[in-house]
């Protein structure tokens, strides 16, 4: 799991370049303003008024590639913002709306993963603390699929699986998947909790098969 989003990969570019449309001198001088104010207002770190300019700009000229580069990392940027405030449906926005406009925008597409891995970890945590196991393990699973690493749905898709385990007195399996979450996190006294509990039930299971084996 990375340790935070990425920001950008690529350099804000100011400066009047051709603009790639059809219209009026006028219109065309009007989007190159606009696009010289975004990246004026980038450099003093105004990134919603930037995109603000940008936004303006785009939709006089939608062609202008400059104009869309700059917008996609300044949305980029304020998805970062949002996701650092676990607003995860407006980072989410932030991060589609950027990709729309570069689709090979690569921080774009791995900050939205991150996103929707988090938002999805986050209704599962909601459904294990309702005893709904399965639900909660379904989660997990989709936020690992859009993010392999990632250590808390991990951690959760291990203890969800092993309620549903002991409920089925599976403790064997029980143990190795809370052996497996502490292993990933191991000052998480609740999980160890889990973990005692089910080796002391497995325990016993083993001690009733061995005294029906007599």
């Amino acid at each position: 799991m990375h340790n935070g989003l990425s920001r950008c990969s690529v350099t804000i570019v100011a400066g009047v370049f051709a603009l790639l449309m059809s219209g009026s001198p006028a219109t065309a001088q009007t989007a190159a303003t606009l696009k010289v104010q975004g990246a004026e207002l980038d450099l003093h770190g105004d990134v919603n008024g930037a995109i603000e300019k940008y936004r303006q700009a785009l939709a006089l000229a939608p062609n202008d590639k400059i104009i869309r580069q700059n917008l996609a990392i300044d949305l980029n940027s304020a998805g970062v913002g949002l996701y650092n405030n676990k607003d995860y449906a407006g980072a989410t926005a932030m991060f589609q709306e950027a990709l729309s406009l570069v689709p090979s925008f690569r921080p774009a597409q791995d900050n939205l993963n991150h996103a929707q891995a988090s938002k999805l970890t986050g209704e599962g945590i909601a459904l294990y603390k309702n005893a709904d196991f399965p639900g909660a393990i379904a989660k997990f699973k989709a936020a690992l699929a859009l993010v392999p690493d990632y250590k808390s749905a991990k951690v959760n898709c291990d203890a969800a699986e092993a309620e549903v385990m002991m409920r089925s007195d599976d403790f064997a399996g029980a143990v190795a998947k809370l052996q497996e979450a502490t292993s990933l996190a191991p000052t998480n006294t609740m999980l160890q909790g889990k973990l005692a509990q089910a080796q002391t039930q497995l325990a016993a299971q083993q001690a009733a098969a061995e005294k029906d084996k007599k």
